[in-house]
């Protein structure tokens, strides 16, 4: 089948529409004569004429109007289908809240390992602020800190443990001749967001330690998220009550060390969590069965809501 030239259906699918060559050149980003030139291309080819000057302006002949019918019709209908295949062909963009230590220390150092396996899902990691402030409608994957019961709008399942120890740099500790925890009064505390977990462990260990639960209250620097409080303790400046699990490559590494194996927190989990009241794109589940099967997760199966 022998179609007209596709450039000079698409000016006068244009010109038709907009009733206008000038605003049809402007749409199509070429210049007037351009498009009138491709009408006269595609008259020449029908053999017959489409337009006719009326005034300052243009109007369809009688063939000009049938064939706007059907050509217009025929654009949209490729317009339509088009963006349905690009829709579904769409890989969509998976977004992650996480806490930014368990952003920093854990996750971002094994993302080069999801990539490798998954180059084709696209992947946008924020930070998490507040458990208040987690939006189901627009995060896909969560990873918070605490119990299922403190997020109701989303399906939670544990990944890692969440108990938290006091840890600190080797050379700060040989520095401040550290021995045992009756020592930390010469230690420098370093606080997440508040001074109520040092005073948790602190409490925790004064039965068996000459050291009072009010030297939290005695000075340390105070981060705004665990993040900076896990590179202030790298750097050597203090000591910090830490979730094992995310910092367990770094005491592995020995670029920290525990103090102390009492813990606080004990009750407390690392939570993978999915949306409860919406589905998640495969590409998301993707997301959540990979990191449900690195080292150390706990494996009980991906959240997803159920219908």
């Amino acid at each position: 089948m022998k179609l007209p030239p596709l450039t000079s259906l698409r000016s006068f699918e244009a010109v038709a529409r907009v009733q206008s060559v000038t605003r049809a050149a402007e749409e199509l980003c070429v210049s007037h004569s351009a498009v009138s030139h491709q009408i006269r291309k595609l008259e020449e080819w029908l053999g017959l004429p489409l337009l006719e000057r009326s005034g300052r302006g243009i109007r369809l002949t009688e063939a000009g109007e049938r064939y706007k019918t059907k050509v217009c019709e025929a654009f949209e209908i490729i317009h339509a289908e088009t963006a349905l295949l690009r829709q579904r062909n769409a890989t969509p963009l998976v977004h992650v809240s996480c806490l930014p230590m368990f952003a920093v220390a854990w996750l971002m150092p094994q993302m080069h390992d999801f990539w490798g396996k998954f180059p084709d899902v696209q992947v946008a990691i924020q930070y998490a602020r507040a458990a208040t402030a987690l939006d189901p409608a627009s995060v896909d994957v969560a990873i918070e800190h605490g119990d299922p019961s403190d997020f109701p709008d989303f399906v939670a399942v544990p990944l890692l443990d969440g108990t938290t120890v006091p840890v600190a740099s080797p050379e700060y500790l040989q520095r401040n001749n550290y021995q045992d925890p009756a020592d930390l009064e010469r230690l420098n505390l370093l606080h997440d967001e508040d001074r109520r977990f040092w005073r948790l462990w602190l409490e925790k260990i004064s039965s068996d330690y000459e050291v009072s639960p009010h030297l939290a209250e005695q000075g340390g620097m105070i981060f705004p998220d665990g993040n900076l409080t896990l590179a202030a303790c790298l750097a050597g400046e203090g000591v910090a009550l830490l979730p094992r699990s995310v910092v367990l490559s770094q005491l592995r590494a020995k670029a920290l060390v525990s103090l102390s194996t009492v813990a606080i927190q004990e009750e407390k989990s690392y939570l993978l969590l999915t949306p409860k009241n919406r589905p998640v794109s495969r590409s998301a589940l993707s997301f959540a069965h990979w990191i449900q099967s690195l080292s150390g997760t706990t494996r009980i199966g991906v959240p997803v809501a159920r219908g």
